[in-house]
């Protein structure tokens, strides 16, 4: 049997592909990273047998696959069976799997982990009536009173260019407070110069007329009839509450348009309570170390806060699924790595002294690989507080 593996930059021609993949993606893409899998430097298996693909990287002798298989769930475990052959028994992981697809790692003989939940909304259920939007409806009412204005940007349209520029000076202004290079495995990128499905939303002071204070790009869950709402970028002295006015009158306007549901992404380590998480109870216990400790940039809790104050209507369970008995810290590094991760000191902003304190609490490997789990989670699905 033949199978194909493509790079993304392949000689295969990037435009035939690119055409290929985002077919695939619009029969079967229901992730919410399902879109972002045609981004960035990736790898795209195909089989002979099933209609759809795999994205993943080599990392440290280890292929990570990113999100789902695109492709039906019935053939789901054809695919990961043709991947798994074709990779020689080499080890295999793949991040941020969704329930249904869970089942189809299963069948082909995958352990699974929940590594955290994404908040899901029903946008016709969404509304900021009640006590429990209360938080968020003032955070909207005091931007509306300072005169923000929220609407959609297309990168190719009239005059677009100053608006371009403006939105790459916030997001390089953003990186810079979090130490960060804009590329991610499972997270998108501003993508201004490439004509794409995105949807690009701002928000303007001044009535609609003064300065863009932040703005968010939405990605198209065609599966879901959905959008995932994925880079968010403000300015450092941005109005507050225009976080909240962009992500409501997201919802309101999408809803609008006729669309069922939206997601703000993953809550790493957030509402572990998966039943096989038994399996597991050192890495689960030390998953949830972290998610109770890590309070640097890469706040687990923080994270998990802002998006619980808007009230998903779901929390759904996402996994990592691995082709071994248990996790290795071989494959836990590999998935660093395709995030392109420096090292623990700069992921934890210790410094030397602390970094030793650190070290003697997580000295074993099992422990330290229980840790990285928890890391690569906030690396590849953290957000824009």
């Amino acid at each position: 049997m033949t199978f194909q593996h493509f790079e993304s930059d392949t000689a295969y021609g990037p435009l035939t592909l690119r055409g290929d993949l985002e077919s695939w993606i619009k029969r079967y893409g229901c992730n919410s990273t399902s879109y972002v899998l045609l981004e960035g430097p990736k790898r795209y298996f195909t089989s002979p047998r099933v209609d759809g693909f795999l994205a993943y990287q080599m990392s440290a002798g280890v292929c990570v696959i990113g999100g789902d298989p695109v492709c039906s769930p019935s053939q789901a475990p054809l695919l990961i069976a043709d991947f798994a052959e074709a990779m020689n028994s080499r080890p295999i992981g793949a991040y941020q799997v969704t329930p249904i697809m869970v089942e189809a790692f299963r069948e082909a003989g995958f352990s699974h982990i929940q590594v955290g939940k994404e908040a899901v909304f029903d946008l016709n259920r969404f509304t900021l009536a009640g006590g429990q939007m209360e938080l968020v409806r003032a955070a909207t009412n005091k931007a509306r009173r300072e005169g923000v204005v929220v609407t959609e940007h297309n990168p190719f349209g009239p005059g677009a260019s100053e608006v371009n520029f403006e939105l790459r000076e916030i997001s390089e202004q953003w990186l810079k407070t979090k130490g960060e290079r804009e590329l991610g495995f499972l997270l998108g990128s501003l993508t201004l110069d490439q004509a794409c499905a995105k949807r690009f939303f701002i928000a303007r002071s001044g009535n609609g007329k003064g300065r863009i204070e932040g703005f968010i790009v939405c990605e198209p869950i065609y599966g879901r009839h959905g959008y995932y709402l994925d880079l968010t970028r403000r300015r450092v002295d941005a109005v507050r509450g225009v976080m909240e006015l962009l992500t409501c009158e997201i919802f309101r306007l999408l809803r609008d348009e006729g669309y069922e549901m939206a997601s703000m992404g993953l809550a790493p380590l957030a509402l572990l309570d998966d039943p096989d998480l038994n399996e597991h109870p050192t890495l689960t216990r030390l998953m949830r170390f972290a998610y109770q400790q890590v309070t640097n940039r890469y706040d687990f809790k923080l994270l998990y806060r802002y998006k619980a104050k808007y009230h998903p209507h779901s929390w759904e369970r996402r996994y990592f699924c691995f082709n071994q008995k248990r996790l290795s810290p071989r494959m836990l590094y590999a998935v660093l790595g395709v995030r392109n991760a420096t090292t623990i000191r700069g992921l934890l902003h210790h410094k030397p002294a602390e970094i030793g304190s650190f070290q003697q609490k997580v000295k074993t490997w099992k422990h330290a690989a229980s840790f990285i789990i928890g890391l690569f989670s906030a690396l590849l699905s953290s957000s824009s507080l």
